[in-house]
């Protein structure tokens, strides 16, 4: 077999445009890119609501911890209730200004003598731990998942609106196009 000794030229007639691409095509080829484009600021925007839930968190939990200090304490009695899943014990240490006693938290497990460490402010009163940046960090995810998920909720259900609505009015055209044509194709006049 030769080789044509010319590459072949694209036609000098312009491209026609094809007669079963209707104008609801495109409108649905835009409404699937809108929808992905829409998708990715969603996933984009979500990222930062973490990040900054993520910062706040760190720093709010840096700012209870000011004046904070930790310090190691021996469990005296048993646990008792003092509410729904809380439980208190006598709690004693001794530091640079004296021996001190106090009823705090504790986990239900603690028995007399464990070591029980315990965060206290510059009077030596007992505070809640500072939140762990594991925890800050859970909970960003947590919150930043629910709003993608919302967020991904309502596009896809503004999506699912769009083309309902696209779809019924391509068959409300054809229908309204095959009444024309129709009877000339069943040759019923």
């Amino acid at each position: 077999m030769a080789t044509p000794s010319v590459a072949p030229q694209p036609s000098a007639v312009p491209r026609r445009r094809n007669p079963l691409h209707r104008r609801a095509d495109s409108l649905r080829s835009w409404l699937r890119v809108a929808f992905v484009v829409s998708i990715g600021i969603t996933v984009a925007l979500t990222v930062l609501l973490g990040l900054q839930l993520y910062a706040h968190s760190r720093a709010a939990a840096e700012h209870a911890q000011t004046g904070l200090h930790e310090v190691s304490t021996v469990a005296t009695t048993d646990p008792s209730s003092a509410g729904v899943g809380t439980w208190v014990a006598t709690l004693t240490w001794t530091d640079t200004s004296g021996p001190h006693t106090v009823q705090a938290p504790v986990p239900v497990a603690t028995v007399p003598g464990d070591h029980v460490p315990l965060w206290v402010d510059a009077k030596d009163v007992p505070q809640p731990q500072p939140i762990p940046a594991v925890q800050s960090a859970g909970s960003a995810a947590t919150y930043a998942l629910a709003a993608f998920a919302a967020g991904t909720t309502l596009l896809a259900g503004g999506y699912a609106l769009a083309r309902h609505s696209l779809d019924r009015r391509t068959w409300r055209a054809w229908e309204e196009e095959w009444a024309r044509v129709e009877p000339d194709w069943t040759h019923r006049s």
